[in-house]
């Protein structure tokens, strides 16, 4: 295919001169499209409350009560957060309250604002690729970004995806804003034909906002998401080549470059700062998820599927995609490989590296992580993929006016089509294939919403208690915290550690595809209980039983051998049980079970330890095997304990091969606290009690 070089443009095809009217009745149509798209059916599609999603929320709900010089700069919880959406949650909770939907409001307003910020970008990178058609390509890009599967999802998703894309494609708008429009004079300059020099600086804004945008939008964009942080890798070889190729315009913007560049500087310094005081934030993230240096799965594993997720590979993780499916569709992906290969024709121009270096550097996040391709991570790449499918688009068009006298209308309106189609498609694919897909339940926490509106229309009052996860789980502490006179669930693992209410009504759910045991002995210990299903899956599978214990019921421990002892601070010893209970041997796996009574609630974290110890016919103790650790592997730690409840800590460990011959057998139990100091035990000299072994 031949396309006119740059020197047979000419200054009118270049500029297509204004937007006007048109242009922006068609603009105002995209931008109330894009809002339809991003905001139809927010609070119920996708289904559920996300784990990531909710942490976000309580956070933001948190910031609504904190003076704003009290807001953190960086959110070190869930593996570390920059704060600008967080932020931004915070404000529009003020407004509109606590809500799924208030969640998603923000990454929301930046997915349908994606569509008039693309369009800018294009206007003003258009005349350096050396479009023609700058309008159609302008409106197209803004269009395009709707077809995205990708972009519909995450644009959806309470995370800081969508923020982050918006804050890159403004600060890449105002840059080539700020950098001037493109001339015929510089066209000759840059086509390196060694004829002329000759350079006009008219064309160059007087003005020094676009360059205080660019500033403040690159400040900005590194507190959204950690990709932003690979920006200067994009700017760098534009310098080079903008040095380079274009030297004259570098100078005569100099003074705006480094407003630019001092704006970006104050705006990030508060993070930045931060970064430097707390180095581990800054590489906590980046460390867990690196394939770098693993020899199973490696950079050279990742290149097939990230180069091959714009046609025949796609992300498998039902959360951000329908599993495998390419982030561009048949209809678009065939213009996106000409894009890339036009930008390869011209790779030498400052916007063609800009376009080809942009898109693989904003792909190394997922390059170099694990699950490749990870959508998620590439999302800084989405500008530059809308640039590319247009600039395709542009390409067929040029190619159509050289082949039909009359063939540029009908290639811009076969163009347009090939897009609304595109939108029509993804339309279908988010709220229909993708909305009622039963992958969803479980990839977007849908199971823990439903419990926790389960607990606020029939638990209110009621003490509450979730196994193998309980108020730790922020879905459940985001949407239940709005109802002051709902229980925020007490938690423990069932499989492991029980907590047993003695004196109170009490609910219990059990996570049946996490905790299947729990259930069972918890029913065991209380004979007046009520246990059902109450929550489905999407198969139709009981998701959640649950199980309620009357105030009156009755409470028992079959299993239990009663040997009382009193610690302190509230706890004492009521029994125990041992599996074996006789007989067993070295090598033998033996099961403990302490059973802790809560007189008053403990005033901290104690480390429970239980060792199998062998006391001579001297009285010396030796201490043959055991563990330490909290109640529960932490589960079920001291200081949530109630007034009235038997706490039921399971331990195991191995015996020794051999085992002392003569003297007795016995299992040491208590408590320390972090100082490694032990509670009291008044009948004991060592603060512990012992438990005979027969």
């Amino acid at each position: 295919m031949q396309i006119p070089s740059d020197t047979q443009s000419t200054e009118e095809t270049i500029q297509s001169a204004k937007f006007g009217r048109t242009g922006w009745l068609i603009l105002a149509a995209l931008t109330i499209s894009a809002l339809v798209m991003r905001f139809w059916r927010l609070g119920d599609v996708p289904p559920g409350l996300f784990y990531d999603e909710a942490f976000n929320g309580l956070d933001a709900h948190h910031l609504v009560a904190t003076p704003l010089w009290q807001w953190p700069v960086f959110f070190t919880g869930n593996h570390g957060r920059e704060p600008l959406l967080v932020w931004l949650m915070g404000i529009s909770h003020f407004f509109f309250g606590q809500s799924i939907w208030t969640i998603r409001f923000v990454p929301a307003l930046c997915g349908a604002l994606l569509t008039p910020a693309l369009t800018w970008l294009a206007w003003e990178v258009a005349p350096h690729l050396g479009v023609r058609n700058r309008r159609a390509f302008a409106l197209w890009s803004g269009a395009i970004i709707l077809a995205l599967l990708w972009s519909q999802i995450f644009s959806r998703y309470g995370i800081r995806l969508s923020l982050f894309v918006l804050l890159e494609t403004l600060l890449w708008a105002s840059l080539w804003k700020a950098w001037g429009r493109q001339t015929t004079d510089d066209r000759r300059q840059t086509t390196g034909d060694g004829r002329s020099r000759q350079f006009t600086e008219s064309h160059i804004p007087r003005s020094p906002i676009p360059w205080l945008l660019a500033g403040l939008f690159a400040g900005l964009s590194f507190y959204t998401y950690l990709p932003a942080r690979l920006l200067p890798l994009i700017l760098l070889p534009m310098a080079v080549v903008a040095l380079w190729r274009e030297r004259g315009r570098v100078f005569a913007n100099l003074r705006g470059i480094g407003l630019g560049a001092l704006t970006a500087l104050i705006v990030a310094a508060p993070l930045g700062i931060y970064f430097v005081q707390n180095p581990v934030s800054f590489t906590t993230r980046i460390g867990q998820v690196s394939v770098v240096g693993r020899e199973d799965e490696g950079i050279l594993a990742n290149v097939e599927p990230v180069a091959g997720m714009f046609g025949w590979t796609g992300d498998h993780n039902p959360r951000s995609n329908i599993p495998f499916r390419p982030a561009l569709d048949l209809l678009l992906a065939p213009f996106f490989a000409l894009g890339i290969v036009l930008a390869l024709r011209r790779f030498w121009r400052l916007a063609h590296i800009w376009l080809l270096v942009g898109l693989i550097v904003m792909l190394l996040p997922t390059l170099l992580s694990e699950f490749a391709p990870n959508y998620q991570r590439a999302i800084g790449a989405l500008p530059f993929v809308v640039i590319a499918v247009a600039l395709g688009m542009e390409g067929v068009v040029r190619l159509a006016e050289r082949i039909f006298a009359q063939g540029r209308l009908p290639a811009v309106g076969l163009g347009s089509l090939v897009i609304a189609a595109s939108i029509v498609l993804t339309w279908q694919a988010y709220f229909v294939t993708w909305a009622e897909s039963p992958n969803l339940y479980a990839a977007w926490d849908v199971g823990f919403t439903r419990l926790a509106e389960n607990i606020v229309e029939n638990d209110r009052g009621v003490r509450v208690y979730v196994s193998p996860r309980g108020q730790d789980h922020p879905t459940l502490g985001y949407l239940l915290e709005q109802y002051p006179d709902t229980p925020m669930p007490e938690g423990f693992d069932g499989r492991i550690c029980m907590r047993v209410a003695t004196n109170v009504e009490a609910r219990y759910y059990f996570l049946n595809n996490e905790d299947p045991r729990g259930k069972a002995v918890v029913d065991s210990y209380y004979p007046a209980a009520d246990a059902s299903p109450v929550i489905w899956d999407s198969t139709g599978a009981a998701w959640a039983d649950t199980l309620r214990q009357p105030a009156d019921g009755g409470v028992v421990f079959p299993e239990m051998i009663e040997q009382r002892a009193e610690l302190s601070d509230g706890i004492a010893l009521l029994g125990y049980f041992l599996f074996p209970d006789q007989g067993f041997n070295a090598g033998d796996r033996l099961y403990t079970r302490l059973f802790w009574q809560v007189t008053a609630s403990p005033a901290g974290n104690y480390t429970a330890f239980s060792h199998l110890v062998h006391i001579d016919e001297n009285g010396a103790f030796t201490q043959l095997a055991g563990q330490d650790r909290p109640p529960g592997e932490g589960t079920c730690p001291t200081q949530d304990w109630l007034p009235g409840e038997i706490v039921v800590d399971e331990l195991q460990f191995v015996v020794p091969d051999p085992l002392p011959e003569g003297g007795n057998l016995y299992l040491e139990v208590g408590f320390y606290d972090a100082a490694g100091v032990r509670l009291d035990v008044p009948e004991s000299e060592n603060d512990l009690v012992l438990i005979p072994i027969p």
